[in-house]
């Protein structure tokens, strides 16, 4: 019989399960990046899988201790979350940028690897194990699984905010320490006394002093603090990420300078976001605003006067200075990170007296995109777009990075908001091989073709300093005397034109020799629309510059993948990943979820025999549940994303009503009769459910942005709702079903179903760079054919 308690202590780690993925997520986004954070918790999850396969194996073991092994389980769970933060926070994690160079951070990779599956193995086998035991209940069980589930993905939202990201192990460890205890039995035996004190005290000491991983030695803030007399002066942490401020007499505000600028550059502290560059606090905003009239940034107010000025991702607000300095007489900051925002505009504290606090300044708390959807037409003379790149280059670490501001939307609906004579003005640090400014050049190039301008070149201009570049797009041609202010200011300068309507033969290096002697060409190639040739310059075979759209934001992802033998021969195996790291690190992801899944699943079945008693069936059945339900929230976290605007608030939003609706679904198969047509008609209305939504979602989401919060709202719930309610179905009925026929397999079925939902997350990631955010729910569909096709045989032990 289940007992409340054990409902409760489901609940509870099932909490903790969610909760902690979240919590490594934002750990690893500190120590390396976002986009890593993502790969290794996939990785991690296959623990879950792990946990079934044992089952599998030894069963019946287990069932005849379940009394005391179920309380050890959770005791466990609990002590490898408190021991993983008190582990790494004294050796650190791997360095991503070192793991294709150095033998040691592969091993350091391995076991960050190992130490983060543990939670979820003696989780998913405590579960899995309650699970089996009462199958006959599965519908509340399951239910109160993914309830609990939803409650952590909420949890964890408010938890960030309120408590130190370095506590939150240790009190996420407290939950299943209480499961343990709600299920101890009584009288309690010595051994699990033993391990209740020895649980409380590793827990107690992950509370007492919890230390988080150092950052990268590659990101931004650790050069910072390598300066003379360097420290963080202020810190805080919420779901949007970890701002910090820095300060030392080293750090002066230089943004790609004009070498002809002759005074020293004024000492300003910086602030960093999961260590990485946010931007310059600029605490004389009138006075420091004016310094990026000497770099490549002064270009749309060489050209014209802007009075209206809308700044996007405004971040500190060094764009917002720059405006007020050229006398715009409205500024419209837009800025959703919301701490961040916070600080900026606050009239005490370690940021105030910046440019937020400017009365021509109008915040803007909305994304970038749902900004412009509730902008009207025809409002700003000029639209900043944040700057794009790094200065030397980023190795292609951010080539994962959703950028819905960069896409062939997001520059559609600038362009609508522009006055008749406004400007979209765009920043780009250089590279070599030229791959941003080459895309960004092609989006300019096909916005104003898709408004009827047949020659782009008489409406875009730029001007190259030495390591970046300024782009101009004009709703207006631009004029002779336009022009011949470009010319005159560069030259002042010491920059160099690099399109203009009339550019002259010669002009276009007279300052600064290109890294890479085809860029001109290219530059010319990419502005005339015309295709790479065969016999082009190799980087332009290598690298995809066309723009990218809402359904592919991925705008820092350029390498063809048919380009990669070429490149190997070229670069030699070593260096290839650094010409895209982000790219490589998800394809070893794939590579090692692929073999994870070859351990756990076609490994016991090889030694168990294929075609023996139907676990062909099965493995179709719970492979399609598995890996169903993950492609679709992954699809589903990415349009959120565009909606929201910051992908923790996306996930968590998703996981809550997905999970929901998922938990009802289960609970509904309760009372439900068994029999074959309950499976088949639930997974016919998911596949003709995600079919209809991989034809309309995408478009839908980007046309509503700037509709009511009532009617977005409305399209989440139903994306979330529908789907999940059905999808919830499948996974109770279908043990149910092998309860009656195979009740063996019910362990097995839970870790295929476990660790396909991990394993397709990394392939997923690779297939939207390539075919976009569509191609994933029609995958998500696919996937539940072949559990259309095993429900009629799950109840038999023929085939």
């Amino acid at each position: 019989m289940i007992t409340v308690g054990t409902y409760a202590a489901i609940t509870l780690v099932s909490v903790t399960i969610i909760a902690f993925q979240v919590v490594i997520m934002r750990i690893l986004a500190l120590a390396q990046w976002h986009h890593f954070a993502w790969m290794v918790i996939s990785l991690a999850m296959l623990g879950l899988g792990a946990s079934g396969t044992v089952l599998f194996l030894v069963r019946r073991q287990l069932l005849r201790a379940y009394r005391a092994v179920v309380p050890l389980l959770l005791l466990a769970t609990a002590v490898s979350i408190g021991g993983s933060t008190l582990l790494f926070g004294r050796i650190g994690t791997f360095d991503a940028f070192l793991l294709f160079f150095e033998l040691r951070q592969t091993g350091l990779l391995v076991l960050t690897y190992l130490v983060y599956a543990l939670p979820f193995f003696f989780a998913g086998l405590a579960i899995n194990l309650i699970f089996l035991r009462a199958l006959q209940q599965i519908g509340t069980l399951y239910f109160a699984n993914l309830l609990g589930s939803a409650g952590g993905a909420v949890l964890i939202v408010g938890a960030l905010h309120a408590v130190p990201l370095e506590y939150l192990p240790g009190l996420l460890a407290v939950l299943p320490l209480l499961g343990a205890l709600l299920l101890v039995p009584r009288p309690v035996p010595r051994l699990l006394n033993a391990a209740v004190l020895a649980s409380v005290l590793v827990v107690g000491f992950s509370l007492i002093d919890p230390v988080l991983p150092g950052p990268s030695q590659y990101k931004e803030i650790s050069a910072a603090l390598d300066l003379p007399d360097a420290e963080v002066k202020f810190r805080t942490s919420s779901p949007e990420g970890q701002l910090e401020i820095v300060s030392a007499p080293a750090l002066r505000y230089a943004p790609g300078l004009s070498l002809h600028y002759r005074e020293a550059p004024p000492v300003r502290d910086v602030i960093f976001y999961d260590g990485e560059y946010f931007g310059t606090f600029l605490e004389q905003p009138e006075t420091d605003g004016s310094i990026l009239d000497q770099t490549t940034r002064v270009l749309p107010y060489t050209v014209r006067r802007p009075r209206s000025v809308a700044v996007l991702n405004a971040a500190a607000g060094e764009d917002v200075a720059h405006a007020l300095a050229n006398d715009a007489s409205l500024v419209a900051a837009q800025e959703n990170h919301g701490t961040a925002r916070r600080l900026l505009t606050a009239s005490a504290g370690p940021l105030k007296g910046g440019p937020f606090t400017n009365p021509a300044v109008r915040i803007n708390r909305y994304s970038t995109r749902r900004f412009l959807a509730t902008t009207p037409d025809d409002t700003f003379d000029l639209v900043v777009v944040p700057v794009i790149g790094a200065f030397g280059g980023t190795a292609g670490v951010h080539s994962l990075d959703q950028h819905f501001h960069l896409t062939r939307e997001a520059f559609a609906e600038m362009y609508r908001v522009l006055s008749p004579d406004g400007m979209i003005a765009v920043t780009v640090w250089l590279e070599d091989p030229p791959r941003p400014s080459l895309r960004l050049l092609a989006t300019m190039r096909d916005l104003l073709r898709d408004h009827g301008v047949d020659d782009p070149r008489s409406r875009i201009a730029a001007i190259r300093s030495w390591g970046g570049a300024t782009f101009l797009l004009s709703r207006s041609p631009l004029t002779v005397e336009d022009s011949d202010r470009i010319r005159s200011s560069a030259e002042e300068l010491g920059f160099d034109p690099l399109l203009l309507p009339d550019l002259r033969e010669g002009e276009r290096d007279r300052f600064n020799m290109p890294m890479d002697t085809s860029y001109f060409s290219q530059v010319d190639r990419v502005l005339a629309g015309e295709a790479s040739p065969e016999r082009a310059q190799p980087s332009s075979r290598w690298f995809d510059d066309q723009p990218v759209s809402d359904a592919r934001p991925f705008f820092q992802h350029y390498l063809r993948a048919g380009a990669l033998v070429e490149l190997r021969e070229v670069f030699g195996l070593r260096a290839l990943p650094y010409l895209e790291l982000g790219f490589f690190l998800a394809g070893a992801a794939a590579v090692q979820a692929v073999v994870a899944a070859f351990l756990l699943i076609v490994l016991p079945l090889a030694v168990s025999g294929w075609k023996q008693g139907g676990r062909r069936w099965t493995f179709l059945y719970f492979a399609g549940t598995g890996a169903g339900f993950m492609l679709y929230e992954i699809a589903l976290i990415q349009a959120m994303t565009l909606y929201l605007g910051h992908p923790v608030y996306a996930a968590a939003s998703v996981l809550g009503t997905l999970l929901v609706s998922t938990g009802l679904g289960s609970f509904v198969t309760r009372s439900r009769p068994i029999g074959e047509s309950a499976p088949r008609k639930a997974a016919s209305v998911v596949i003709l459910v995600l079919t209809l939504f991989a034809l309309v979602l995408p478009p839908m989401v980007s046309r509503t942005l700037g509709s009511p919060l009532l009617l977005r709202s409305m399209i989440t719930l139903v994306a979330s709702v529908v789907p999940g309610f059905f999808m919830g179905m499948l996974f109770p009925l279908g043990l149910r079903n092998l309860s009656r026929s195979r009740e063996e397999h019910v362990p097995w079925a839970c870790a295929i179903d476990s660790c396909l939902a991990v394993s397709v997350t990394a392939p997923a990631t690779l297939i939207a760079l390539q075919a976009g955010l569509s191609a994933i729910i029609a995958l998500a569909a696919l996937a539940y054919v072949p559990v259309l096709l095993a429900s009629r045989f799950l109840s038999t032990r023929c085939g």
